[in-house]
């Protein structure tokens, strides 16, 4: 980030920054507009519900596949937000002044958010959790997706070169020439780092951190982005700035349907899950769990991820509703899955903020 020059004022949709068209929808009146520069409101019939998730085509397949039916099923006022944190939940809890009625959160903010208090419990009166995975089910959250961060390139920046095919080529400069790019960010960055260094997939957890900073001291200069957002990682790609970087494995998916020459190593995949949960004190619980209910059922995740983007289903039963050819693009396949390593949400817990304040020393010097 500080030795080489940072992506700033990217054109298209971030986590923060999105623009979404405007439409109709059956039984009901839509509209959409911006309401300050990151929030998306659609209008139907009574009541209102403030959901955050992480823009750009991830927030778009939510739009499409549960945000909007939910809208138009129950005429309720969606108002849609992006840039979820776990930090500014506790500030919104501490202060309790809700911007979110329910966000969508990684697996280490949702560890954090469970030992700090910070969501409410689900209620299993209203949420059916009949068809969920077990991985996917916290005391409070649900899984909503399962997606993988792994490495990723451009077939086309290479040209005739030998591609990466592990976390070790990518470390491997010479031998695999060409700009790269990470997030901004302690985790995943750490455990990849690790498996460059020879440790195996089942051994990454607890982390050894002082051993992964020095594996991340031999890539640093080799950096050319320090990646921030979904949006960016892709444009990264797209326009062969990075010829490597780490990324979303959905993201890439919708990139390659737009005819993108971009390719996703599974290898070494880091698998996580994406949950959603509502901030504890939150005076439109009952709505919020509702619209949990409605998001993980079986259809409506199906729906999103065989038309929308490729992130696997938590809910077992959407595979119903997805192609054999979709469902082996997608990262809980089975044999993606055996290529992945999953991230582990109890060692992050506890170790997420005094790391990623070890990552902005360490990112700076």
């Amino acid at each position: 980030m500080k030795k080489k020059k940072e992506i700033q004022n990217q054109k298209g949709m971030t986590r923060r920054e999105f623009i979404v068209k405007t439409g109709t929808a059956t039984g009901a009146a839509l509209v959409t507009a911006s309401v300050g520069p990151f929030v998306h409101t659609t209008m139907a019939k009574g009541g209102t519900l403030k959901v955050c998730s992480y823009g750009g085509s991830y927030q778009e397949s939510q739009r499409k596949a549960l945000i909007q039916p939910f809208a138009d099923k129950f005429g309720v006022k969606i108002i849609e937000a992006s840039g979820p944190d776990i930090a500014k939940v506790k500030a919104q809890v501490d202060a309790k002044s809700f911007e979110w009625d329910v966000v969508d959160l990684e697996t280490r903010h949702i560890a954090r958010g469970e030992l700090e208090n910070l969501l409410e419990p689900i209620d299993t009166n209203v949420v059916n959790l009949e068809g969920i995975d077990k991985k996917a089910i916290r005391k409070a959250a649900v899984g909503n997706i399962f997606w993988t961060t792994s490495l990723a390139y451009n077939k086309k920046a290479l040209g005739d070169k030998k591609a990466c095919a592990s976390w070790a080529d990518f470390w491997d400069v010479k031998n695999f020439p060409g700009p790269r790019a990470l997030q901004d960010q302690a985790p995943f960055n750490l455990e990849f780092a690790l498996l460059a260094d020879g440790v195996p997939m089942d051994k990454i957890y607890p982390i050894d951190v002082e051993r992964a900073f020095k594996k991340m001291d031999a890539i640093k200069e080799h950096i050319t982005v320090w990646w921030k957002n979904g949006a960016q990682q892709i444009q990264l790609l797209t326009s062969a700035e990075a010829h490597y970087a780490s990324a979303w494995n959905g993201r890439v998916n919708v990139a390659q349907k737009k005819n993108v020459p971009l390719e996703i190593v599974w290898e070494g995949g880091c698998l996580d899950l994406d949950w959603w949960a509502v901030p504890k004190g939150n005076p439109n619980r009952d709505l919020a769990m509702k619209f949990i209910n409605f998001a993980i059922s079986a259809e409506r995740q199906g729906e999103q991820m065989q038309k929308f983007i490729a992130y696997g289903p938590t809910n077992l039963k959407a595979f119903n509703y997805i192609t054999p050819e979709r469902a082996k693009e997608l990262p809980s396949f089975p044999d993606n899955l055996k290529k992945q390593f999953a991230h582990d949400a109890d060692y992050w817990g506890p170790n997420l903020a005094p790391l990623t304040e070890k990552w902005k020393t360490w990112i700076i010097s």
